[in-house]
């Protein structure tokens, strides 16, 4: 959109909250500083200049771009598309499981094999196109960099992370792309959840003021961010196996459980399964 706010403006944003300024950033990604000037001026930014900035900043670069406004590079992009249903799946098991059940997931996520890249035939969404501004930018980290794809899949999983406070239609979502709705503080917490970007950074780069609407700390959220991270380099025939593996980690749950007990996963043929709270 004519209006929208170019990199440098949003770096300069980001800077801005972190206390510091462009000598700094300079120092840190090795990019000289009068070529981080002209970027915070409006240049845009390199390829090269991308990938440095995100190790400085601690940003994932594949998100950098596309805060940058940049096609992500294939490399970095995710090996299948649209395993979305079965992301949303694996995580809905994942977050009910105990502590060490859920470091045997991350570690099979781990050492599955990183297959060679397949080309989809399905043709990028509009909200990967840009034209939505910040919201575009928002929905296509997560759609597109986690390989959710769909914006039901994302949907379910802003739902599942930040425990239900972010329960939008996925309607909701393709409006927030096209730039048609304005970003709320708490819609900006529940990305920031389920991005794993800091709240305050993705707040500073949004312009969003999030003084009344700071998601809680959930290191459970923030746990789940990284496996839909991980996963995305995962086909969707991987990501259906560790799912069934998470699955088979459940465990019928007692009629007379008490709800602080156990964790619920899903009801099926009279039983609830899932697995006890530890």
């Amino acid at each position: 959109m004519a209006n929208d706010p170019d990199f440098g403006v949003l770096l300069t944003r980001l800077l801005n909250s972190r206390q510091t300024d462009i000598a700094w950033l300079a120092s840190a990604s090795g990019i000289p500083e009068s070529e981080l000037r002209s970027v915070a001026g409006g240049v845009t930014p390199s390829a090269s200049q991308v990938e440095g900035l995100a190790a400085a900043l601690g940003f994932r670069t594949a998100d950098l771009f596309v805060i940058a406004g940049l096609s992500v590079p294939e490399a970095l992009q995710p090996c299948e598309a649209a395993a979305g249903s079965e992301l949303v799946d694996l995580i809905h098991v994942v977050m009910a499981l105990p502590a060490d059940q859920r470091t045997h997931i991350h570690e099979t996520v781990e050492n599955l094999p990183q297959p060679p890249r397949v080309r989809s035939a399905d043709p990028p969404r509009d909200f990967y196109r840009g034209g939505g501004g910040l919201g575009a930018m928002l929905v296509t980290m997560l759609c597109a960099n986690r390989n959710l794809h769909a914006l039901i899949a994302a949907a379910k999983t802003l739902h599942l992370l930040t425990r239900g406070r972010m329960y939008l239609a996925a309607s909701t979502y393709a409006r927030i792309a096209a730039g048609a709705n304005p970003l709320r503080p708490d819609w900006v917490g529940g990305f920031a959840t389920a991005l794993g970007i800091p709240a305050a950074d993705l707040a500073a780069i949004t312009g969003t003021d999030l003084s009344e609407a700071t998601p809680p700390e959930d290191p459970l959220a923030g746990e789940m961010a990284e496996l839909l991270w991980d996963c995305r380099r995962l086909r969707v025939s991987q990501v259906e196996h560790v799912c069934a593996e998470a699955e088979a980690m459940l465990v019928p749950v007692p009629d007379d459980a008490s709800g602080n007990d156990w964790n619920r996963v899903h009801h099926q043929d009279g039983t609830w399964w899932g697995a006890p709270r530890r």
